[in-house]
């Protein structure tokens, strides 16, 4: 009886194993591969403290922009027109790894979306807060800037709700 070719144990002279030319395409293959992963980590993870940045910036703004709602004109007044708030991500303070937001308030301004037939216009004033900070994002310097606008009443928000 003659045995299937599939189960005999002796190898066939040259096919035993791979030639010089194979393993070195593979071992460029999986470098090539291995390589282009590496770079999308890094990419992944650059894009994702732009948008840890971005996010802390939109916290920022909106926490100066709940509290200069709630002044009253002669508060507002009283109020540094810039501010620096600096954001490490490592959770320990230290200003010079981290980023540093620069913030400029303008508050002098009338609210100009309010018709002028209506008596309470002279009554608001129109707060423009406008933030910049810089990202390192592949080597490259990148600057932004983020910008809202709210609106604070004579009296401020708590005599608007509760009276004098």
């Amino acid at each position: 009886m003659k045995k299937p070719a599939w189960k005999t144990s002796k190898a066939t002279p040259g096919r035993a194993a791979f030639t010089l030319v194979e393993v070195l395409c593979s071992i460029g293959i999986a470098a090539f591969v291995v390589s282009t992963l590496f770079a999308s980590y890094d990419g992944g993870y650059a894009i994702l403290r732009v948008t840890r940045d971005d996010m802390r910036a939109t916290q920022i703004l909106m926490e100066k922009t709940e509290s200069f709602r709630l002044f009253t004109w002669r508060q507002l007044s009283n109020t540094p027109t810039t501010f620096v708030n600096y954001y490490y991500p490592m959770g320990v303070t230290n200003n010079s790894a981290g980023t540093v937001y620069i913030g400029t308030i303008n508050a002098t301004g009338n609210a100009t979306n309010i018709p002028s037939s209506l008596g309470y216009r002279t009554n608001i004033h129109l707060i423009t807060i406008t933030l910049k900070w810089t990202n390192n994002f592949a080597g490259n310097q990148v600057p932004h800037t983020r910008q809202v606008q709210t609106m604070n009443a004579l009296g401020g928000m708590q005599n608007y709700l509760f009276g004098p």
